[in-house]
């Protein structure tokens, strides 16, 4: 536990040891059938499940498992990241999911679709954001939710539903579905509405699932069609006004836990690399023994810890009240801040590794074009590093 240095409590210590010894025999060995088939995937979660991680961050009075901190929550999607980052975002989605229901005290979301998730047994999450015209308009807070092309209209007790959602991941096999819609555009955020969809509804639809350049098989990704879905009105979050809060709280987590994501595929690329350096040689010494390959490695190195300080830091103030609520722009800001960094880091940690291994870095057998190809979606998800850029400059100075 070293690299999490002085952040980690020792109450944390023994969670990371579990999971990181659960990456190192059950993950790194299989990175390559993980990349070609959902049947080595769900072998993996299955495991993942019995070892308690899906019931990791729900409510303990339905069975939960207690997230001991915001700086363990992280530094859990690092070490799952090291191994993949599409199991990683599937283990984590019903605590980023349902920590909004968790906030509101929504009893009936809590009681009818989390509970099953506080189990052994295998269940999905998916939460919906995006849309086919509007990209990530709905998660920048400069547009207020004005941009949502999905609406929601409540008729007697139940919420009908019309609009779709493109590439939210576990779309088609999850069994609850977070809908980010509006009431109203032109309310803005007092419009903005997070409904609560179980599958199975008539109306509820999904396309294929996408033929993509990373997460091939570890995170399924597909559109979601909704055709007069009616769910009951205890389904929405919370009301007018709150639900924009909750759910702006709930991707300033998810914009550190990205954090987490990028810096885990960096610190697995980094680890190939000092292993392959120390075993390939020339002038009678290994790669890495040599100046110039050393200065490299050491760029590596100082940028991923630079990256993990910057994450783990934030997360140290979302565990302080002084700091305020993760949604607001100070902590928003931080936390995309340090999505961005991470990010740019494991782009270049990425390169670096190829730029040293030559040819063996492209290959499969080594893994590190895999781990390129896993983490530009991370960099791209949640606004992309451009908004995230935006929104770090708001925790300054709030843009009206």
């Amino acid at each position: 536990m070293k690299r999490y240095g002085a952040f980690i409590s020792e109450e944390s210590k023994a969670l990371l040891t579990n999971v990181r010894n659960f990456v190192d025999k059950e993950i790194l060995p299989v990175r390559v059938q993980l990349d070609e088939s959902r049947e080595a995937c769900e072998e993996v979660i299955d495991k993942l499940v019995k070892m308690g991680m899906q019931r990791y961050g729900l409510a303990p009075k339905y069975g939960g498992v207690q997230i001991g901190s915001a700086v363990e929550y992280v530094a859990v999607c690092e070490e799952l990241a090291r191994g993949d980052s599409g199991i990683a975002t599937e283990m984590t989605c019903p605590e980023w999911l349902f920590g909004p229901a968790m906030r509101a005290r929504n009893k009936v979301v809590l009681e009818n679709l989390m509970s099953p998730f506080c189990s052994d047994e295998r269940h999905t999450a998916c939460f919906a954001l995006t849309e086919p015209a509007g990209g990530c308009n709905g998660e920048d807070p400069t547009q207020r939710g004005m941009a949502l092309k999905t609406i929601a209209r409540l008729d007697g007790d139940e919420w009908v539903i019309n609009g779709s959602k493109r590439w939210p991941g576990g779309a088609g096999i999850a069994e609850v579905y977070g809908v980010l819609c509006t009431t109203d555009p032109s309310l803005g955020e007092e419009g903005v509405a997070l409904i609560y969809v179980p599958n199975g509804v008539p109306g509820l639809s999904f396309g294929k699932p996408e033929n993509k350049m990373g997460m091939r098989y570890s995170d399924i990704n597909a559109d979601v069609y909704l055709d007069n879905v009616r769910v009951p009105k205890e389904y929405r979050l919370a009301g007018p006004g709150q639900d924009w809060k909750l759910f702006r709280a709930a991707l300033s987590w998810g914009r550190l836990s990205s954090a987490g994501f990028a810096i885990g595929n960096a610190q697995a690329v980094l680890e190939i690399v000092i292993d392959y350096t120390a075993n390939r040689f020339y002038k009678g010494k290994a790669v890495r023994e040599h100046t110039l390959q050393a200065a490299m490695i050491a760029d590596m190195a100082i940028a991923i810890e630079s990256a993990r300080a910057y994450y783990l830091s934030v997360a140290s103030m979302f565990d302080r009240k002084e700091f305020g609520d993760p949604g607001e722009p100070y902590l928003m800001g931080k936390a995309s801040g340090a999505k961005v960094y991470a990010c740019d880091v494991a782009e270049m940690v990425c390169n670096r590794a190829m730029e040293l291994m030559g040819a063996y870095g492209y290959t499969k057998e080594y893994h590190v074009e895999k781990y390129l190809r896993d983490f530009k979606i991370i960099q791209i998800w949640e606004g992309g590093g451009q908004l995230g850029r935006l929104e770090a400059a708001m925790g300054y100075y709030p843009i009206p």
